[in-house]
């Protein structure tokens, strides 16, 4: 959104609302990083003493709390693993691929937990209760079936995720009657009134719970190493980081609600100076948004998509108009950004706080927790790659993952043990 932009259409330059958007490209965040500064703090992480204990000097600590973006992203993923984890990647790294506890490093204690399957989230909320505080490394077992390590773990993780974007739970904006949440720009908070009935308590207080095991879960995740299938928006991100949310926020997770209210704000700058060009003390103006008056949109002080949320009790039956437009816009991003949801991600950082103090994300941009926390968003289809090969390929292929160049008789099928796949994170060091 140009500031110059919506200037421009409020004092009469331009009537064509569609042109408030504007694209910026955003400064490469390597511009900012200072290469002596992030050889210093390589050399001081390389320090036996300071890998063993987890404690850096004062000048790296400060400069990271306040100047994070001085240092290159290797160097900060490192800078978090001692400081939150009190470990190098190395050993994390090494433990999210089924290694001790990696190489010079302390060994790490294990704990394997029994889940059952058709109570994921169940058995993850008793898995918090029950080991909130412990720093061992967690291996999942399955109620009744065989098997133990990191291929049930990651997908014991999986699982917990598509739970979460089950609708129904209350949790998410376009909470639909789907199986699961489209949240196509990524999952936010639903808001929910500080006003509630009775009834409307008992569930909020179900969503208070699950956005505490949330916390946990994505907190648990990261101390182990595991990557979540976990599609968060990238205003929820910002909000984990501790940064506030404005209405030019909205648009990146609800584009249609966003636009609507950047576009009311427009019409609210220009009446106000249309009445700063009048010499009377309460000039009535006129103006319309799209050739249309703001009575005529019939917009009452609920929030859209959530009528039980009343914004202003004693106004619940008033209707919005040109005059009291910039009240509803600013409760509308209050209950959509602030009040509605503080709450929720509240609980969200109480949970992640029993693992490691939220706060050590803060050396990250919301672009880099995602990828931190998701991985990679690069895909690829194994077996759309090997329907590609040549006869020599896929001898090469079967000779590297089962060691014989030929297939048993019934073919892939009929592999022991049967051929898996398992995503692999490397982390540069």
């Amino acid at each position: 959104m140009s500031r110059e932009r919506t200037c421009a259409f409020a004092e009469g330059r331009t009537d064509d609302l569609d042109k408030l958007n504007l694209a910026v490209s955003e400064v490469p965040q390597n511009e900012f990083v200072n290469k002596k500064l992030t050889e210093k703090l390589e050399q001081q992480m390389r320090d036996p003493m300071a890998v063993s204990v987890g404690a850096m000097p004062a000048w790296c600590t400060q400069l990271m709390a306040w100047c994070p973006f001085l240092f290159g992203f290797e160097a900060r993923c490192k800078y978090f693993h001692l400081a939150a984890l009190g470990r190098s990647p190395v050993q994390t790294h090494s433990m999210s691929h089924g290694n001790a506890g990696g190489s010079g490093g302390r060994q790490q204690s294990r704990r394997k937990i029994l889940v059952h399957r058709n109570k994921i989230l169940e058995s993850a909320a008793q898995m918090k209760e029950l080991h909130a505080h412990q720093k061992a490394q967690f291996e999942v077992e399955y109620d009744e079936e065989v098997g133990t390590g990191l291929g049930p773990t990651l997908e014991f993780y999986t699982l917990v995720c598509k739970e979460f974007q089950r609708s129904g739970l209350g949790m998410w904006r376009d909470d639909t009657v789907s199986l699961q949440c489209t949240a196509v720009f990524g999952l936010f908070p639903r808001p929910w009134s500080p006003l509630l009935s009775a009834s409307s308590g008992a569930v909020y207080s179900e969503v208070i719970k699950k956005f505490s095991l949330l916390g946990y879960i994505v907190a648990k995740a990261l101390q182990d190493g595991r990557v979540l299938d976990l599609p968060l928006s990238k205003a929820l991100y910002k909000l984990i980081l501790g940064k506030e949310l404005s209405l030019y926020d909205i648009q990146s997770f609800d584009p249609a609600s966003g636009r609507a209210l950047l576009e009311f704000q427009a019409v609210v700058e220009r009446k106000e100076y249309l009445r700063s060009l009048c010499k009377e003390e309460s000039p009535d103006v006129d103006v319309c948004l799209r050739n249309t008056k703001i009575e005529d949109l019939c917009l009452d002080f609920t929030l859209p998509g959530y009528p039980d949320y009343v914004l202003v009790p004693e106004t619940d039956s008033t209707m919005v108009n040109l005059y009291n437009l910039e009240q509803y816009i600013t409760l509308m991003v209050d209950a959509t950004t602030k009040s509605g949801i503080a709450r929720q991600v509240e609980a969200f950082k109480s949970g992640f706080d029993q693992v490691f103090p939220v706060r050590h994300l803060k050396v990250f941009t919301e672009e880099e927790l995602e990828r931190l926390l998701c991985g990679e968003h690069v895909l690829w289809n194994l077996l759309e790659i090997m329907q590609e090969f040549d006869l020599e390929q896929q001898r090469a292929f079967l000779q590297f993952v089962t060691g014989a160049p030929r297939l048993p008789t019934g073919g892939l099928a009929s592999l022991n043990p049967k051929l898996t796949i398992v995503r692999k994170v490397r982390i540069k060091i």
